[in-house]
């Protein structure tokens, strides 16, 4: 028997947060091109860097 909790982990918040910002990138890139993917990739490097270490420690 599995125990389950009604509060959601920190991995699902970061999935999440990393599935919302990759959206936001696709967005940007198609309305701005180019330089819209250069912008946000710029910004997302260091907020990737924290989800991913959210994801592999763990909260």
């Amino acid at each position: 028997m599995t125990s389950t909790t009604n509060t959601p982990s920190y991995e699902k918040w970061a999935y999440l947060i990393a599935a919302a910002l990759l959206g936001l990138l696709a967005v940007n890139t198609l309305v701005f091109g180019l330089a819209g993917l250069a912008m946000t990739a710029l910004v997302l490097v260091p907020v990737v860097f924290i989800v991913l270490l959210i994801i592999t420690v763990g909260g």
